[in-house]
């Protein structure tokens, strides 16, 4: 009897070292094909299908979720293949706000948000497109009308 109950304490003792060391490893850096235990810790809310366009150098992400969940963003890097840590570990407030600025160096930007609370952890993968004002600028001055059609 009290085998089993030390091999039993051994075993959660065990199960919850791995999931420290998985959240540990995270402290950095985190491997673009991550995948988290769970979907549901934070909700996006900026951009709303997880990829945006903006002209802008900075782009600021916001999502919802339960007070008391970590959240870290990390940015892809193409020349070393994974995502370097670039907004340390905030956790949301009783709000269930979460909100951050971002740079935006390129023209393709992949974010990382990694979310974690209690033995749960969640990674959401965002993608922001830089485009040149001047673009912009062009595509605000089309106007389409009907009689252009009719013609």
């Amino acid at each position: 009897m009290t085998k089993r109950i030390i091999s039993m304490l051994l075993a959660v003792m065990m199960l919850f070292a791995i999931q420290c060391v998985s959240f540990a490893a995270y402290e950095t850096s985190i491997p673009l094909t991550a995948q988290g235990s769970t979907t549901d810790l934070i909700y996006i809310k900026r951009p709303q299908s997880h990829s945006a366009s903006t002209s802008d150098k900075t782009y600021t992400i916001s999502a919802v979720g339960a007070s008391g969940t970590n959240i870290r963003v990390y940015r892809y890097s193409e020349s070393e293949n994974i995502c370097k840590l670039i907004k340390s570990a905030k956790q949301i407030g009783a709000s269930g706000l979460y909100s951050t600025v971002v740079d935006l160096p390129d023209n393709n930007n992949t974010f990382i948000v990694y979310a974690e609370n209690g033995g749960a952890d969640q990674v959401v993968k965002i993608e922001i497109s830089k485009v040149k004002k001047s673009t912009v600028d062009k595509l605000k001055n089309v106007t389409v009308n009907i009689l252009n059609f009719l013609k």
